[in-house]
């Protein structure tokens, strides 16, 4: 039995398609025909809704998902709330009279997705420094923007009280009394064992944890999913845990964590990490996923190589670590057998004299496909020459791949720009990408040429302000980890 809770009301559901999405539930079974499709992607934020569930302290956690890519059965024991609940009577609600007042809606095909959006910004206990950031996997045509991101900043400042927490309690007395998913379709295992063997039981499964990539099988490529394992629950795939030398990140922890978590240890990759996809995307993705499907253009696995980020993979009996480069053997290929699964990531701590970067060049800033993706992890001596390095790519090949021929020429010598030219010289010889509609070869030939130098002037600035303690600079933006 399927058991959600959509708005204020409790709904039962004995059968129902695994690869049924939120979205075709909501619109075509409960007529909340305020949830829109749109890119039936999760590009365009049409079909935002707001999902409501319990934290580790059991206090009620709001978040913003896409009902188009969420499968219905995986918000068991979850509150759905639509746009459709938030006015009560005649009375709008806050969020939705903030948007009135700065004259936020013009076609008004995106407002609901907006404003479930503001909704789930205005539910948050720590203020965003950012307001915007919760309304980047939204689109609109007609506003500009400008009316919108006004009305976040007075959510924000404004912190109206919300009507529907007067219903807080009852939600949270019923989460404690909803019985696990029971499903001949859909299965939710809480152990590694339990995964294992439904594994064996049902080879022919899928695995999701936050569907934003497998659920495109059903939505754009119509495709049908029987069976799926929903690993989302399984508790070793959950946690973040430190080890002596670094740390272990659970496959199935939500992207949204784990941005939280790379900010405060690996804050080079915060921009990227943030640009993975909106917000709204964010909150369901999560990095196995990510891996999972090998995608060559995918942001996660360059960054895990230049860290030298090792990947688990189990079958239940015994856990395997490859190296990124070693687990991706070709274009959407991995080392994955069909009983084994990602559990894990292990990253290393952030030597003392490493100065690693990222940068990601898209056509859209943010919620989009990388065109080139170049991570770079360089370590200097106490000279200020490279001792070691790391450069790795995603775009340029048909898998992110290591660019070993280009890291030989930095070793054993300090980084100048004449070095820099020399590298770049080599590049087209090293590199050989193909052209779509994101970008021409010869084009991505002149990212990763024109990264490098980026990349070189960023430390110079950080040479600078060694050399020379005495000059107070400006704060500039920068995406280097650097440890005095």
């Amino acid at each position: 039995m399927l058991e959600v809770m959509i708005n204020n009301q409790i709904v039962s559901i004995p059968t129902i398609s695994a690869d049924m999405m939120l979205l075709t539930y909501l619109r075509e079974h409960r007529a909340l025909k305020g949830t829109k499709e749109g890119c039936a992607s999760g590009d365009c934020g049409a079909c935002t809704v707001v999902m409501v569930d319990q934290d580790e302290h059991q206090a009620l956690r709001y978040r913003q998902i896409n009902a188009c890519i969420t499968p219905l059965h995986a918000v068991h024991g979850k509150q759905i709330i639509t746009v459709e609940y938030l006015k009560q009577g005649e009375q709008l609600h806050p969020v939705q009279q903030a948007v009135i007042n700065r004259h936020g809606s013009q076609c008004g095909f995106c407002t609901p997705g907006f404003v479930m959006s503001l909704y789930a910004l205005s539910k948050q206990g720590n203020r965003p420094e950012n307001p915007a950031d919760f309304l980047a996997g939204n689109l609109c045509r007609c506003t500009g923007y400008g009316p919108l991101i006004q009305a976040a900043h007075d959510i924000v400042q404004t912190n109206a009280p919300d009507p529907l927490d007067a219903e807080q309690h009852s939600v949270q007395h019923w989460m404690a009394q909803v019985p696990p998913l029971q499903s001949e379709h859909y299965f939710m295992p809480e152990t590694r064992q339990a995964l294992a063997q439904l594994r064996q039981t049902h080879p022919t499964a899928k695995l999701i944890a936050g569907g934003t990539d497998l659920s495109l099988e059903v939505t754009q490529r119509y495709q049908s999913l029987p069976l799926l394992i929903d690993v989302s629950k399984v508790d070793d795939m959950l946690t973040i845990t430190e080890t002596r030398d670094g740390w272990r990140l659970g496959a199935a922890v939500p992207m949204y964590r784990v941005h939280q978590f790379m900010q405060q240890h690996f804050p080079s990759t915060d921009e990227v990490i943030e640009r993975l996809g909106s917000i709204t995307i964010r909150h369901r993705a999560t990095l196995g996923g990510s891996l999972g499907h090998a995608s060559p253009i995918g942001d996660i696995a360059p960054l895990l190589i230049s860290l030298n980020g090792l990947i688990e993979v189990d079958d239940g009996k015994q856990r395997i670590r490859y190296a990124p480069e070693d687990y991706i053997t070709g274009y959407r290929q991995t080392r994955l057998q069909a009983d084994q699964w990602i559990s894990a990531i292990y990253l290393p701590k952030i030597a003392r004299q490493q100065r690693h970067a990222i940068y990601k060049v898209s056509k859209r800033y943010e919620d989009d496909i990388a065109t080139v993706v170049l991570a770079l992890n360089f370590t200097f001596d106490v000279h200020q020459h490279i001792s070691h390095c790391i450069i790795a790519a995603g775009g340029v090949a048909e898998k992110s791949v290591r660019l070993t021929a280009l890291e030989t020429p930095f070793i054993g010598q300090p980084l100048t720009q004449s070095l820099v030219r020399d590298v770049q010289a080599r590049v087209p010889q090293v590199i050989h990408p193909l052209s779509d509609i994101r970008g021409s070869a010869q084009y991505r030939i002149h990212l990763v040429q024109n990264l490098l130098q980026r990349y070189f002037l960023e430390n110079q600035n950080i040479v600078v302000r060694q050399e020379q303690p005495e000059h107070r600079y400006p704060p500039i933006k920068t995406r280097l980890t650097y440890h005095a």
